[in-house]
């Protein structure tokens, strides 16, 4: 699946979610609580089944709270400096990549602000260009790999109301109901399926390497 330039549309009136992804392996939150509060990994697993209904979901639920923790200090660190906005849609001006899905669906990414965390932002746009809850019948999944299983893939929004914060985030109450983001780190294959079609790939950009990476030159 190619990406493709396209013109960020204005920016919508909502102001995005406060939280930034985590960085680290997506099992730091949980060794956190267990060295916080003297857990076992049993117990840590069965009081997030209890709370959350699955591991998953609690991890997700770890992450975001973790997350919110370091936007905070990063806001109150520099101050005056402008609070990462997490979920908020491309500005004007933004480098923004699109691929078609079907006649009245695309998929779009860009980096938003999280390209110190190494991520880019994604959402699903109708053939108006505007932006639009994920369709029923499409669901997103990263590909296995040797050190972690192929995994659903959910929205910002989505992972704060399976947390039990939809009095904060549900798609009822916010102010664009159409509103939905996904946060997916730079690199990632991704598995879309439809109902009816066939699956679809889609490779997320990785930007230029840091410094800390080695870059192999011809001899």
């Amino acid at each position: 699946m190619s990406c493709h330039d396209i013109p960020a549309s204005p920016p919508a009136t909502p102001l995005a979610t406060s939280v930034t992804s985590p960085e680290g392996p997506r099992i730091k939150p949980f060794r956190s609580a267990m060295e916080r509060y003297a857990l076992t990994v049993q117990e840590v697993r069965k009081r997030a089944i209890e709370v959350y209904g699955s591991a998953e979901r609690a991890m997700k639920a770890m992450q975001i709270g973790e997350a919110e923790n370091k936007a905070a200090i990063e806001k109150t660190r520099f101050n005056g400096h402008a609070g990462i906005r997490i979920g908020r849609k491309p500005k004007p001006g933004e480098e923004v990549k699109f691929s078609q899905l079907r006649d009245d669906l695309m998929v779009r990414v860009w980096g938003g602000d999280l390209e110190r965390y190494e991520y880019y932002c994604l959402d699903f746009v109708n053939h108006e260009r505007q932006h639009i809850l994920t369709p029923d019948d499409v669901k997103i999944y990263t590909l296995a790999t040797a050190l972690s299983p192929s995994a659903r893939v959910l929205s910002v929004e989505d992972s704060l109301e399976k947390a039990n914060a939809k009095s904060l985030y549900s798609h009822a109450t916010r102010r664009d109901p159409n509103w939905e983001t996904y946060v997916i780190r730079e690199g990632t294959v991704l598995r879309i399926t439809q109902q009816n079609r066939p699956d679809r790939f889609l490779h997320i950009p990785i930007r230029a390497a840091r410094n800390s990476t080695l870059v192999l030159q011809p001899w």
